[in-house]
């Protein structure tokens, strides 16, 4: 060992940045290659950690180098990227190889397992699947990367995808309805839109994460307005992900960068914000999702370290909070989408633990459903949630493909 640590101590130092640079590149390229950039998701020792304090399995262990392996292996096109301030390309093919594990769509529409996933799931308010719909490919009802889910007064469904930069409405029974949208900066443009919620005219607000703004259209998909750029100040945002409308249409909006709410009337003007980096009562580390109750409380998910749910009053007020990291009932790992049903109830898309949980308004565990898997009952990244006015949950599964370990439907038995 001494002999080892000798010829490093004579290696020139310009080596030696090479190779750290270069081992930060290849971690970088591998998280822009799933989807987000290193501070988004955990590595393997972060998920060693959760506080239950069980590792990581060998399999998945090994499972996760495989797909790294998989990802490093096309980071020549990726290499010149900056995740956090150079333009996503996640219009259209930038994720498809890494997500759907494939080269070739047509191949991949001949696969058994494949052509049984589902993108949207319904399920009863206890958790039992009622139906699911939307295939891979970019045609009507067909998704690549279905994230953002929300519902009007006549329970028709509003699905946006990051990665055909669209949005698509269906009836409650996933009848396709319409789409809008295109790859742009303009309005009724995307270039990743997230999260989304409805006004009481049915108008439909968008977080468009990657160009910093929100958009506003009405129930047919004609544009209205757009507000926001990058930036730290008042009406300004860095990762906008979650939006959400409370009883006299003012709009929230967490942002997945800077740790606060911003508050907005439904034309866009400012009106206030809160929060700040940390763990104590009413701060953030990483917010995602965000949704307003009846009583116009506001709940937002901080998906990060914190691992919780935080409601406020509509003027800020912190309330209370609840959640931590781990695996058990009420603890969370990398908690997204959120919605509160017209009995208080509140359910939380637990992404990285592939579950659903729902709680009472007082946070206290209810039930939860899921598991990884391929089946419409299961999920691989489920990421937000919506619930209609007869009490129906839909959840959207962004993907084929599990960030935790190598699970690929095209590859894995139901």
């Amino acid at each position: 060992m001494d002999k080892i640590l000798n010829l490093f101590a004579f290696l020139p130092f310009s080596i030696v940045v090479s190779c750290l640079i270069s081992i930060h590149c290849i971690s970088t390229i591998n998280a822009q290659e799933f989807e987000f950039n290193p501070h988004d998701y955990y590595s393997i020792e972060d998920y060693q950690s959760t506080a239950d304090g069980k590792s990581i399995s060998t399999s998945e262990e090994k499972s996760f180098a495989t797909l790294e392996e998989e990802s490093t292996s096309s980071s020549d096109d990726t290499s010149d990227q900056d995740s956090e301030d150079s333009e996503k390309e996640n219009c259209i093919n930038n994720q498809i190889q890494s997500v759907l594990h494939s080269n070739n769509a047509d191949d991949m529409k001949t696969d058994s397992y494949y052509s049984d996933f589902h993108f949207i799931k319904k399920f009863n308010k206890n958790g039992t699947l009622v139906d699911s719909w939307g295939n891979v490919g970019s045609n009507d009802g067909e998704f690549l990367h279905a994230h953002g889910i929300t519902i009007d007064s006549e329970d028709n469904i509003y699905v946006s995808d990051a990665e055909n930069c669209n949005i698509q409405k269906f009836d409650n029974n996933g009848t396709f309805i319409t789409m809008w949208g295109k790859k742009g900066k303009s309005g009724g443009e995307f270039l990743q839109p997230e999260s989304m919620a409805v006004d009481s005219r049915d108008n439909i607000y968008i977080a468009e994460y990657s160009a910093e703004n929100i958009q506003k259209f009405d129930n047919n998909g004609t544009f209205i307005t757009m507000w926001g750029k990058k930036g730290d100040d008042e009406g300004e945002f860095k990762k906008p992900w979650g939006v959400a409308l409370d009883s006299k249409n003012n709009v929230y909006v967490s942002d997945q960068a800077l740790p606060r709410v911003q508050k907005f009337d439904s034309n866009g003007s400012f009106i206030d914000m809160w929060g700040k980096k940390g763990e104590k009562k009413g701060q953030f580390v990483h917010q995602h999702d965000i949704t307003v109750d009846a009583n116009d409380l506001v709940y937002v998910t901080d998906g990060r370290q914190n691992s919780r749910i935080s409601v406020f009053d509509d003027t800020g007020k912190f309330i209370k909070h609840w959640g931590s990291e781990g695996k058990n009932e009420g603890q969370f790992i990398e908690n997204h989408g959120i919605v509160v049903d017209s009995e208080g109830n509140v359910y939380v898309v637990d992404t990285r633990n592939v579950r659903i949980q729902k709680f009472n308004n007082d946070g206290n565990f209810i039930t939860m459903w899921g598991s990884l898997g391929c089946k419409d009952n299961q999920f691989l990244i489920p990421h937000d949630i919506a619930i209609d006015s007869k009490g129906y949950v839909y959840v959207t599964d962004s993907g084929k493909s599990h960030f935790r370990a190598n699970y690929d439907c095209n590859k894995n038995s139901k």
